[in-house]
């Protein structure tokens, strides 16, 4: 069974994520969504909502799972018998960093090589941060994720201006 790991932070999920996501499943016998715990980070959900975000768009794919880790991306892979590592290239700057991680992360753990996805055009320019920023200033987001993650970016930005 061909077992891939698709990591990240999902801060939100967007619609190129799902576009990576779909693809890579159709690719391997079993995918898993890996949600990082990230201390170092402040992230506007919390990993349990990320999770849950991400299982409500992955709802319909039948070999995709979603989880959350932290620690190494290689050892959560390695535990659960993954051979594969998915990440998305959006633009050139994203290879530099994302060769060094896999160069890496091969280092650390030969068995596990990491498969580049070159993001859809339709979605190359579009990132976490960036559909926070435009729902921050009440922009709509609706093109940029799916109608779940709308209501709850939409909601938490509600929430912070409470406080």
């Amino acid at each position: 069974m061909a077992i891939a790991v698709y990591p990240g932070s999902f801060d939100p999920v967007t619609k190129g994520h799902l576009d990576i996501i779909k693809r890579a499943a159709r690719m391997h016998d079993k995918l898993i969504v890996a949600v990082l715990i990230n201390s170092a980070k402040h992230p506007l959900f919390t990993v349990e909502e990320r999770v849950k975000l991400l299982q409500e768009c992955c709802a319909g794919i039948p070999n995709v799972t979603v989880e959350s880790f932290d620690g190494l991306t290689v050892n959560f892979a390695k535990s659960r018998h993954a051979t594969v590592l998915v990440r998305g290239l959006r633009a050139v700057t994203d290879f530099d960093n994302e060769i060094q991680l896999a160069q890496t992360n091969h280092a650390l753990m030969p068995g596990i090589d990491t498969m580049f996805l070159a993001t859809s055009i339709r979605w190359s320019y579009l990132s976490s941060t960036i559909v926070k920023e435009a729902a921050r200033y009440g922009s709509d987001i609706s093109k940029f994720v799916t109608p779940n993650v709308e209501a709850a970016v939409k909601e938490k930005f509600a929430q912070l201006q409470k406080t």
